[in-house]
């Protein structure tokens, strides 16, 4: 089983990703695994983090699992948290795995104690987007946010880099641009043929690991009361109003957006994020321009001010950036 990590910063769309990919016969999206309980990867405050089970099924009290339940014990050394995870995503039952888990020193720490066939996917949201996102969750300033964004991929840059991991680079913002080369770019590095359902793809069973709620809402099991229980009972009062905006959004990559930074950053607060040492740097690892975000910011606030409405989306990446990493992948055998 070849094993792809989705890595990269909170708030880029792992969850959506990994539950698309997850559409195609031969994937199996595992979500986040390193929240599983016995890994026990997150203390403290972030406790809260762990989770014995999948999002699903995990909102419906005695629903059995057929993928988590019955976990083994806790692993007591990095060697058997290697084969228990091995163990663990074997019962996907598919040719690829796909583990959401988004931090690379899970990544790392498997990799460098046996796991075999790993590589990875940088996911990358853009550094002001990232930013609206933070803020919202607590309330950083902007330029905080930025500075964060900038260490979280300069870290998996190097981490991937210095164990010689085979990995590409996509962003979230090419997802929304043009989801079908988004996906097939994916399938190519997968080494996959066919393709995944963007509109239908919540109509396949999905057994993930934790993940951005608001990327469960189309599935017929996701039970809203449950979640809302469940969230009082940790002491996470979810915003009922937000869920409800998020559940009028259509699943689609199609159909979706992400221009919400453009609203709620200002200039200034893009100047003073590109501004930061090496953040520029990054953005260009990443395939993102500055330039083209600058303008496209100034492009949004015109319209604002002409007519209240936003104008077209325009693209952030470099031009040629993906169509070179395209002409690369097109040497991967497909099997």
């Amino acid at each position: 089983m070849k094993k792809i990590f989705l890595v990269g910063s909170p708030f880029c769309g792992s969850t959506v990703v990994g539950n698309i990919l997850n559409s195609h016969p031969h994937i199996f999206h595992a979500g986040e695994v390193d929240r599983l309980r016995i890994f026990s990867r997150y203390h403290g405050a972030d406790a809260y983090l762990n989770v014995d089970g999948c999002t699903l099924c995990g909102l419906h009290h005695g629903l059995e699992c057929p993928v988590w339940d019955n976990l083994p014990a806790a692993p007591q050394t990095p060697e058997e948290a290697v084969a228990v995870y091995e163990t663990l995503i074997a019962r996907g039952g598919k040719q690829v795995c796909v583990d959401g888990s988004k931090n690379v020193d899970w990544l790392a720490s498997l990799h460098d104690h046996g796991l075999q066939d790993a590589c990875a996917i940088v996911l990358s949201r853009n550094p002001f987007a990232f930013a609206r996102s933070h803020h919202k969750a607590v309330f950083d300033p902007y330029w905080r946010g930025v500075e964060i964004w900038r260490n979280i991929y300069n870290h998996c840059l190097r981490a991937l880099l210095h164990r010689a991991i085979p990995f590409i680079v996509i962003s979230h913002s090419m997802m929304l641009e043009n989801p079908d080369e988004f996906f097939s770019m994916i399938l190519k590095f997968a080494g996959l043929r066919g393709g995944v359902d963007c509109h239908r793809y919540f109509e396949v069973e999905a057994h993930a690991v934790g993940g951005n709620v608001g990327a469960f809402l189309s599935y017929s099991q996701f039970n809203k009361a449950k979640y809302f229980e469940r969230e009082a009972q940790q002491n996470r009062p979810a915003d009922e109003e937000e869920l409800t905006e998020k559940s009028m959004q259509s699943a689609s990559p199609f159909e979706r957006s992400d221009s919400a930074w453009m609203e709620a950053l200002s200039l200034a607060d893009i100047d003073a994020g590109l501004s930061i040492p090496g953040v520029a740097d990054v953005m260009s690892l990443l395939g993102y321009s500055p330039a083209a975000l600058v303008a496209a910011k100034i492009e949004w606030d015109l319209a604002k001010q002409k007519a209240d409405v936003p104008p077209p989306a325009v693209s952030l990446r470099y031009p040629g950036h993906h169509a070179a990493q395209n002409a690369v992948l097109e040497q991967v055998v497909v099997v």
